[in-house]
């Protein structure tokens, strides 16, 4: 089985895939320090890896948001919601976390399916 790895770097790969899944982490490049802005941000990233990936955003399985303030959680999924695809949204959980870099306030692990 093939093991496709997208930009790799000694220390991590920018994404992975493997059996048509695609495995990877998204962090903002708007690092305004205001949640809605970064989440869709790294939103957008999102849907720039899928889609070199050949894939979408109705194919992602599995969503983890990981979001430093508890209280940015409002504007966080105000970003989600008018993001993800209506009727095809993933399992998704959120977790409050203290993320590597300062000015970061979220950042999005998602897993999906890849079209062959």
């Amino acid at each position: 089985m093939t093991i496709t790895r997208i930009d790799p770097e000694d220390r991590w790969s920018e994404a992975v895939i493997h059996n048509n899944v695609i495995y990877y982490t998204s962090v903002p490049t708007d690092l305004r320090d205001d949640a809605y802005t970064q989440t869709q941000s790294a939103l957008a990233e999102i849907d720039k890896i899928l889609a070199r990936a050949n894939s979408d955003k109705s194919r992602i399985l599995d969503a983890t948001l990981f979001l430093v303030n508890k209280s940015d959680f409002p504007a966080m999924n105000k970003a989600w919601d008018e993001w993800v695809v209506k009727g095809k949204a993933p399992v998704r959980c959120t977790v409050q976390a203290g993320l590597m870099k300062k000015e970061y306030l979220i950042e999005i692990k998602i897993v999906a399916a890849v079209n062959s």
